[in-house]
């Protein structure tokens, strides 16, 4: 059976082996266990059996095991400047390194496990999964977007003070995901941040974002230039008629 409760004291075992009172640590902690409370909640909002919501909580405290060690080694989180795939070395952790036993996971999930933390970062995810593989796959993107929002408001300062590089632009537009590295600026970075929005899968994905408050609580921290507010208007403008068009179109 699986338990989420020794799942949590297993994960904050191993998170403890790193220095906690690091704020970047510290951060992920916070995210990780944040995220696996979104995931509690978006899955009883899907109706998911009492087995499955366990298992999504389980799912939200691990996706980024990763991402400790990348920071113990990089002091960044960024997998494009450090050329370190946060997702690919916790699958390799978990699965390859058999530290999933350490977990007390029923051997029935790992596979979904697997593919869903492997693919959560990804711009595009693989093709080859089963229909269980893709729902859980498609769960854990919404989820971690939902609380990145929350992260990226309350532990940086962001500022929009250049217009978006052309590309960037066009993207963002078009309603797509952005690639790492297409970046140009700091400007470019927040819009890319912004953009996840356009990758979340579920009707009730999109209530939870609203009812967290996390996507406005974003905009409203960003530092925007005098000459760029209007430019800036224009992409809340687009993120908020975007989720309404959505919204409407998943109902």
């Amino acid at each position: 059976m699986l338990n989420y409760e020794i799942v949590l004291k297993k994960f904050m075992e191993y998170v403890n082996t790193f220095d906690t009172k690091d704020a970047g640590i510290a951060m992920k902690i916070s995210h990780s266990i944040h995220t696996a409370d979104l995931a509690g909640k978006l899955a009883k909002r899907l109706e998911l059996e009492e087995e499955q919501i366990v298992f999504c909580k389980v799912l939200g405290l691990l996706h980024d095991i990763g991402r400790f060690f990348q920071y113990q080694k990089n002091k960044s989180y960024n997998d494009y400047l450090t050329k370190f795939d946060h997702a690919l070395y916790g699958v390799n952790y978990l699965f390859q390194e058999n530290h999933i036993k350490d977990f007390a996971i029923p051997n029935k999930y790992y596979k979904i496990l697997e593919k869903a933390i492997f693919n959560h970062n990804k711009l595009k995810i693989e093709s080859n999964l089963t229909e269980e593989e893709l729902f859980f796959t498609k769960f854990i993107r919404d989820v971690d977007k939902i609380d990145i929002f929350r992260q990226e408001a309350t532990s940086f300062e962001w500022q929009y003070n250049k217009t978006m590089s052309r590309k960037v632009r066009t993207v963002f537009y078009k309603h797509q995901l952005i690639d790492s590295k297409d970046l140009v600026s700091k400007t470019d970075s927040l819009i890319m941040q912004l953009a996840f929005t356009y990758d979340i899968n579920f009707q009730e994905s999109f209530e939870l974002l609203l009812d967290t408050d996390n996507l406005e609580l974003f905009l409203s921290v960003v530092e925007v230039d005098k000459e760029l507010e209007s430019e800036f208007e224009n992409v809340k403008k687009e993120l908020r008629t975007f989720i309404k068009e959505r919204m409407n179109t998943l109902c």
